[in-house]
């Protein structure tokens, strides 16, 4: 499954790109964005008897808009994100901070319509990620401690995204990531991301 999200994304992308090149007529758009996010994992197994709590991160990156059609179109990019999230124990209320960087790819297909001077859109797909760096309590949670290998670098999951483009230069939006790949490597236990960002959009 995970190779599949995979090509999937690089695919689309490449079709974007070589359609752009061969139909002009069709708008693309493409720019700048940022974002605020709120972050945590949901947990199970072996670890329900911890919390995760959700704190603020953010991130940065391109992004591309192919208009198909006057009602649908294909959103995505690169993100380079920063996630923060404490993992709480629910026994005796000690808790880690988790702090994770890494590189995600959505791709999410774009139901809109005319709004006033600009257009309201709403729209779904999958995403995948690359974890550059996740620490914890000062412990690479990608490199061997104890002999063991704690998180997976490779995330995947489905998202939603609904916002606002303000005529061609400016958009709003707000996203919505569930998920999909097991974090953690025992297999006592499972940790899966979450999460919802605030994002503004700049286009050219």
């Amino acid at each position: 499954m995970k190779k599949n999200l995979v090509t999937f994304v690089f695919t689309v992308g490449a079709l974007i790109f070589s359609n752009q090149l061969s139909a002009q007529e069709r708008p693309v758009s493409f720019g700048f964005k940022t974002a605020t996010s709120l972050s945590n994992y949901r947990l199970g197994g072996d670890m329900q008897d911890f919390k995760s709590t959700m704190n603020i991160g953010g991130s940065v990156g391109g992004f591309l808009k192919y208009e198909l059609s006057e009602s649908f179109a294909l959103q995505s990019g690169i993100d380079v994100y920063y996630k923060s999230s404490k993992l709480k124990s629910k026994t005796d209320n000690s808790f880690n901070k988790f702090k994770s960087f890494g590189v995600e790819i959505p791709v999410y297909g774009i139901f809109q319509g005319e709004l006033g001077k600009g257009k309201a859109f709403i729209g779904a797909g999958p995403y995948v990620g690359y974890g550059i760096s996740t620490k914890s309590d000062g412990k690479n949670m990608f490199k061997k401690n104890d002999g063991d290998l704690l998180m997976n670098r490779f995330d995947y999951g489905v998202g939603g995204i609904v916002g606002y483009d303000f005529g061609k230069n400016w958009q709003i939006n707000v996203s919505y990531q569930f998920g999909l790949a097991d974090l953690d490597k025992a297999k006592s236990g499972s940790m899966k991301s979450h999460g919802a960002s605030f994002g503004i959009v700049y286009k050219f």
